[in-house]
């Protein structure tokens, strides 16, 4: 896995983290002021991934997603993808959550 800090298609910063594939398997869910606030978000989730509580929800449509949030209440991250059950969205959640610590990247 490895982190990715850069702009999106609006020009906004934020930072993915990519599998050995390239796919995104989660990101900050949201935008920073600037590449290094992206970078220090990045960094900070790195070294603290199993600290979060990891969140499964479900969609309207019957697709899960996870979201990992801070005691205080803060988002951290979200799963890249939207998953086909609850199970396969937990599995993910936990791989984020156990490899996210020896991610390449900030």
């Amino acid at each position: 896995m490895k982190f990715v800090i850069e702009t999106n298609l609006a020009t906004k910063p934020a930072w993915w983290l990519l599998a050995d594939d390239n796919r995104v398997v989660a990101w900050a869910g949201r935008t920073y002021p600037s590449l290094a606030y992206a970078d220090q978000a990045a960094h900070d989730f790195r070294v603290n991934a199993d600290d979060p509580d990891y969140r499964v929800h479900a969609k309207t449509s019957g697709r899960w997603q996870w979201t990992a949030w801070r005691p205080e209440g803060i988002r951290v991250a979200v799963s890249g993808d939207w998953f086909t059950s609850e199970a396969a969205a937990r599995a993910a959640a936990r791989r984020v959550q156990q490899q996210a610590c020896t991610a390449i990247g900030p």
